[in-house]
């Protein structure tokens, strides 16, 4: 029995000309696992919004041919409806919470379904994501990691026979990456389908793979073929395996920059940054690793000036900007061509950086409307073309293709000839191993030395 059907499937946007979705056909039977890849704005998340309602009900456009779920053809079903067949998980959790506490997260949208058993099944969402002894707490006090599986639990409690995940590893470090294919692993009596770049445990858990290009569905085969680097490399997808080589011991000899000395910094909750110190040479790029909540993005607001150190010392020579990990919150122009020209003295659109990042097609799209990747491609042109002295980068590869990455990795190591120096904060060790010329590691808010693979253990 199919459980997800589309037929002859087209769709634009609306405002748009280009159709995001081009004659589009395939089926996922009941119990299939089907991961859906391919480069940014290739229609992966279109596909995604199709299957749950909200195209055509909510984001109206232009829709062709027939999507059907579970029987029933998505034209006809409200989204509220389409609740109890299919679930949806966004790559940013907090997008989708609307209380306070795990335990009234879970159980909203059951609530609002008029579902019987509530309590019920509230305790048996949260035992499948390994959560029973957070039930009660704020969800805001919660890692990552945690939030994500609070959002696979909150459409567990709803029953759906199909679960579609829209990159929610994309925040997460390698440990809860780790735990959220676990519990994946025992939902293989759903129907699951997971749009992502990263390929990481794909084919342990997914049982084939569709590869998406320009709106068309260009290779629909088994997944163990990603293990082939040729077929990688045709469709420009990230490898499967983890293995990492980021283990720096000499500096360069740079020309100081910036100094961290002793700085310490606490929240007042418990948690707190203690005794990092560090040097950052002109030109140099370094790597800022360490598991959800080890305190990376602390010391990046410390060095901005967002935050203010209880204790020790920054010294910096020169400007420094910060591209945040969430690019709505920095994002605020309705059209991305206005997004990379606002205040700069020359309103003419930066070519070279436009071409670089392969915004060119984009220029006149409202910000809010491009895809994860293409939002975080057109923050980071926004500082490439103001080259601050310091550029720090939160997570700048979330949402992105293999091909952008190495845009990006281009464009860093252009920079990084200029004199401007980078620190780069990520999860994404494939692309430090590609960038960085040094590491630093913080567990716990504390600045270590160990392998970089022991931290996320």
């Amino acid at each position: 029995m199919d459980m997800v059907s589309f037929e002859d499937v087209s769709y634009t946007y609306p405002n748009q000309k280009e159709n995001a979705l081009k004659e589009v056909t395939f089926q996922v039977k009941k119990g299939e696992s089907l991961f859906i890849t391919g480069k940014s704005g290739s229609g992966k998340s279109t596909i995604a919004r199709a299957i749950i309602g909200i195209i055509p009900h909510i984001i109206k456009g232009n829709l062709e041919g027939n999507i059907i779920v579970n029987g029933k053809n998505t034209r006809n079903v409200t989204v509220r409806k389409l609740a109890t067949d299919v679930g949806y998980v966004f790559q940013n959790p907090e997008s989708q919470f609307f209380t306070l506490t795990v335990d009234q997260e879970v159980s909203l949208g059951a609530e609002n379904l008029g579902l019987d058993e509530i309590d019920k099944r509230v305790e048996k969402a949260l035992q499948l994501v390994g959560l029973e002894d957070k039930r009660y707490e704020s969800v805001f006090n919660l890692s990552e990691g945690e939030k994500q599986k609070v959002a696979v639990a909150s459409q567990l409690a709803m029953s759906p026979e199909v679960i579609v995940m829209d990159e929610p590893t994309s925040n997460l470090d390698p440990k809860a990456t780790d735990d959220f294919f676990n519990i994946l692993w025992n939902l293989r009596d759903k129907t699951l389908i997971l749009i992502d770049h990263r390929t990481y445990r794909v084919p342990e858990i997914f049982e084939r793979v569709i590869v998406m290009d320009n709106g068309m569905i260009v290779e629909d085969t088994d997944s163990e073929k990603l293990s082939d680097p040729d077929f990688r490399d045709k469709y420009g997808l990230r490898r499967p395996e983890r293995v990492y080589n980021l283990n720096y011991s000499q500096k360069m000899g740079w020309k100081s920059l910036l100094k961290v000395s002793n700085v310490s910094y606490s929240y007042g909750d418990g948690f707190s940054v203690e005794d990092v110190n560090f040097e950052l040479g002109e030109g140099e790029v370094l790597g800022i690793v360490g598991s959800n909540g080890s305190g990376k993005t602390t010391l990046a607001k410390l060095i901005t000036g967002l935050l203010k150190p209880d204790k020790g010392k920054i010294e910096l020579k020169g400007s420094v900007g910060m591209v945040m990990q969430d690019p709505d919150h920095q994002l605020f122009m309705d059209t991305v061509e206005r997004e990379l020209t606002f205040g700069l003295e020359n309103e003419k659109p930066p070519i070279m950086v436009i071409r670089s990042m392969n915004l060119q097609h984009l220029m006149k799209r409202h910000p809010h409307s491009l895809s994860g990747g293409e939002k975080q491609r057109t923050l980071i042109s926004v500082f490439l073309v103001r080259k601050p002295n310091l550029l720090i980068m939160d997570e700048p590869t979330t949402g992105m293709d293999l091909e952008n990455m190495k845009r990006l990795v281009n464009w860093i190591k252009k920079l990084k000839r200029m004199g401007l120096s980078l620190i780069i904060i990520s999860h994404d060790l494939e692309f430090l191993e590609m960038v960085v010329d040094n590491v630093l590691m913080l567990k716990n808010g504390r600045q270590i030395s160990a392998d970089i693979n022991s931290i996320f253990n």
